[in-house]
């Protein structure tokens, strides 16, 4: 039957004019129904077998085409959720909530159709449930009934007290949507800056190695210097700081050397962290009787709720890579804290992005992809990768998947063929003309850049060459920072103590060889040689300072400077504020000087 006219055009209103009325009833209902639905359905006194099926047929479509859409919506509120997204989120919840009714409102016909209802008991129980009341199952006959009785009084009564009874809940309903609401607009931004506090009952560190791979701002929230917050409340709202427990759910071999770890929350459930592609996450544990951290980007993409990823290269003498390759088994608990860094993209920087990667410093370039793809991002991505051999080439067989599947990714890379496997590619080094080749227009593009420190040091240049402007340019800090003090004599000072008007002095120090240190709160004193920083001093005295990434870009080793002048050759976790203030990076500060500090 065709929806829009009778299939006799010469019957006149007959079976066919109801027909046609009851085909257009289902695309009625789903929407604001027309002011002549409901005489039209009331003047119908049956629908015929052909007209039945038909609406069974628009009904069970509808449902169908809904159920599609819930799928949908399901998917982006998960995206949203995970970007911090709280207007997105609060859109695709509310199309949850509109083809919830769609598939009420045809489950209603379908059930009133199998019930074998008249077209006004379809009518009314397809309204009661758009009104969220109960569809009624069978009708009252009323014929011959006059005047008010006594069951029409009580029958009254009963629908007042289930009226008011609805009006309370749908008012529960909205406090509780308000508070949470609330809540959410609450939730706090992901600060630059926090202040260091000692850590919460750990051990003093007396060894510890620097991070691999990748480590950005990103930072815990923190009130006041020497405040910190409450760690252990449970899970972490986006752009907060959490630690706790999580579980080795898995371990997947890469490349000889390399490992990946996929971590689970400790009773099931979803990670009880929200992060960003890019950031990093601080593993601790106990060897050989001291505490060790060491800091790991997140791998895997900031959509799935499921886990997280990080992937670790078994380092020459690292004791922490030696530890998590050797030691830890599926189903082991690692004390966990984070996530931290602001070498991030989440698409929302730019419209294309190069990544340029060398050895596993392609972890927080491969979330980011991972990431991109999980939300269909239509930006141009280039990734730029340099291994020694194709041995080494981690996440290959991916990329080569995840570029088929991606039209808007290219992949360019180059290394060394090792024996026994195939290689078409450049071989070498990433040089000024590969990258022209790889990325055409360069120069026009934000570039993140991860990788050993030589290779930074070696494509940043390049990129300088090539017309790239630095401010499109943002790297990822790789290790702890080397030569941060001037040789012993005569010194420039780069961060004094702040003078009375709140700016800085700059002076020139001349001093020994050897100073010390005297930590104000702790009442220790110890000497500080010119090439040791005030964490590795206090760590060797047992003076807690907390830390993380100990490369002077995650900000935890904050701690106030109260006499003397030190250096820092790397300050990005340091806000203007923060200086004028006497704020330094523990892990960065030294000097030739005497010092005291407050920790």
């Amino acid at each position: 039957m065709h929806p829009n006219g009778p299939a006799n055009p010469g019957s006149g209103r007959s079976s066919d004019a109801s027909g046609d009325a009851g085909a257009g009833m289902m695309g009625e209902m789903m929407g604001r129904p027309r002011k002549e639905l409901y005489p039209s359905l009331m003047e119908m006194p049956v629908l015929s077998p052909e007209q039945r099926r038909n609406l069974e047929s628009q009904a069970r479509g509808r449902i169908n085409g809904e159920i599609d859409g819930i799928a949908a919506a399901e998917m982006d509120l998960r995206h949203a959720i995970a970007a911090g997204d709280v207007v997105a989120a609060d859109r695709a919840s509310g199309r949850i909530r509109y083809a919830l009714d769609g598939v009420q409102s045809g489950v209603t016909v379908l059930r009133s159709l199998i019930e074998g209802m008249s077209p006004p008991h379809i009518a009314q129980n397809w309204f009661k449930a758009q009104m969220n009341l109960r569809p009624q199952l069978a009708l009252v006959d009323t014929d011959g009934m006059l005047g008010v009785s006594w069951f029409h009084v009580a029958t009254m009564a009963l629908l007042a007290i289930f009226s008011a009874g609805m009006l309370a809940v749908y008012v529960a309903r909205m406090r509780r949507a308000n508070a949470l609401v609330d809540r959410l607009m609450r939730v706090p931004a992901p600060t630059s800056s926090p202040a260091s506090s000692p850590s919460d009952g750990a051990s003093s560190v007396t060894s510890a190695t620097s991070r691999s791979g990748a480590g950005g701002g990103g930072l815990p929230t923190l009130d006041k210097v020497g405040s910190a917050p409450d760690l252990h409340r449970g899970p972490a709202r986006p752009g907060e700081f959490w630690k706790g427990k999580l579980r080795i759910a898995a371990i997947y071999p890469e490349t000889p050397g390399v490992k990946t770890f996929r971590l689970q929350a400790a009773d099931g459930g979803c990670i009880p962290f929200s992060f960003l592609p890019g950031q990093f996450l601080t593993y601790a544990a106990e060897i050989d009787g001291k505490t060790v951290r060491r800091s790991y980007t997140i791998a895997s993409s900031a959509a799935r709720t499921a886990y997280v990823e990080t992937t670790i290269k078994r380092e020459d003498g690292g004791l922490f890579s030696d530890y998590m390759h050797d030691k830890v088994r599926e189903g082991d608990l690692l004390d966990v804290m984070g996530p931290s860094g602001a070498f991030t993209f989440t698409g929302a920087e730019a419209e294309s992005v190069v990544l340029i990667g060398g050895g596993v410093g392609i972890t927080p370039l491969m979330a980011a992809i991972r990431y991109l793809s999980d939300i269909a991002w239509p930006g141009q991505i280039d990734l730029v990768y340099g291994a020694q051999t194709t041995e080494q080439f981690i996440f290959r067989d991916e990329l080569e998947y995840l570029q088929r599947r991606m039209t808007n990714l290219r992949v360019a890379a180059t290394m060394v063929r090792a024996a026994g496997t195939s290689w078409m590619g450049s071989e070498g080094q990433i040089t000024a003309d590969f990258l022209r080749r790889a990325v055409p227009d360069l120069a026009k593009r934000r570039v993140h850049l991860c990788g050993p420190p030589g290779m930074m040091e070696a494509v940043r240049k390049t990129l300088g060459e090539l017309g790239v402007p630095p401010a499109q340019i943002k790297t990822e800090a790789f290790g702890p920072a080397r030569g941060a003090v001037p040789p012993p004599g005569k010194a420039v000072v780069e961060m004094p103590t702040p003078n009375g008007d709140g700016g800085r002095e700059v002076a020139a120090a001349i001093g020994p060889a050897t100073a010390s240190i005297r930590f104000a709160r702790s009442g220790k004193v110890a000497p500080l040689p010119p090439d040791r920083s005030v964490l590795e001093v206090a760590e060797n005295v047992g003076v807690p300072i907390d830390y993380s990434c100990r490369a002077g870009v995650c900000g935890i080793c904050k701690t106030h400077l109260l006499e003397g002048h030190v250096t820092m050759e790397i300050q990005d976790a340091l806000t203007e504020d923060d200086k004028s203030k006497g704020i330094i990076l523990a892990c960065q500060a030294k000097s030739v000087g005497n010092l005291v500090v407050e920790a």
